[in-house]
């Protein structure tokens, strides 16, 4: 059994550590992926639980390499080539007001251009392998699940709950012996 957990906002991190360690405990292997990994640092995943973090993904996409070497990488490299010896000052200077005046204005207008792509790498981690069960831990993640099961992968996704413990799946007498009908009825 594959439980993806999608804990875009990082609101239950104790719950989905535990959660995805009882997913491993179960026999089954547990994805969790996360916007950025920074607030995940003081988390330790059980052995087997795969981490996926979003913003690595984006940052590998063609656009996004392109962009970043056109106004970051190499505007970076000459003005730090000409501005070695005494003009190392005004290239440290030229350099952060190109930063600010040019570099990231272009980059905030080609985020806003290019659109949010979280949904779509999100559906090609789940399209990777079969999930059983889609976990979703916090309400900004809520979006992507409902475009996930509503989707043409929908048939691929068949349980959806906001923890695993409802999810229906796990052996008797362990954490919730009640079925997901408590929660609602979510299918």
């Amino acid at each position: 059994m594959h439980v993806l957990f999608l804990s875009i906002g990082a609101v239950r991190r104790r719950a989905v550590v535990e959660e995805s360690a009882q997913v491993v405990a179960d026999g089954g292997t547990a994805t969790v992926v996360v916007d950025r990994i920074s607030p995940w640092n003081r988390e330790t995943f059980a052995n087997g639980v795969r981490v996926i973090e979003l913003a690595a993904l984006q940052r590998r996409t063609p656009v996004a390499r392109i962009e970043q070497a056109v106004l970051f990488k190499a505007p970076r490299k000459i003005l730090r080539t000409v501005g070695r010896g005494p003009l190392r000052g005004f290239s440290k200077r030229a350099e952060r007001a190109y930063q600010t005046r040019v570099a990231d204005r272009a980059h905030r207008a080609f985020v806003r251009l290019r659109g949010d792509n979280r949904a779509k790498l999100i559906e090609r981690v789940g399209a990777r392998s079969r999930v059983d069960v889609l976990v979703v831990t916090d309400p900004i993640a809520m979006p992507y699940a409902a475009r996930l099961t509503g989707g043409h992968h929908a048939p691929t996704y068949p349980r959806v709950c906001f923890s695993y413990d409802y999810a229906g799946v796990t052996p008797e007498g362990q954490h919730r012996p009640d079925s997901d009908f408590v929660q609602g009825d979510n299918q």
